[in-house]
């Protein structure tokens, strides 16, 4: 992910009250797919990929992330 991607994306977390079901799924898709995108789209697996992004989004929206 870009510099400026990821910044964005941290700012529109950062300002996030509560997010909806809609726009959390929204956010784990990009994050996904940024991972993706970070090993050039070659190897890995969707469903790890999913995972992950959720996990990230977890801590970024200060949520217990899933186990």
């Amino acid at each position: 992910m870009s510099k400026h991607k990821h910044h964005a994306l941290a700012k529109a977390l950062a300002a996030a009250s509560p997010v909806s079901s809609e726009r959390r799924q929204a956010m784990i898709a990009e994050a996904a797919y940024y991972l993706a995108e970070q090993r050039g789209f070659h190897g890995g697996d969707a469903v790890q990929d999913w995972l992950q992004a959720e996990m990230q989004i977890a801590r970024r929206l200060g949520e217990t992330p899933p186990h």
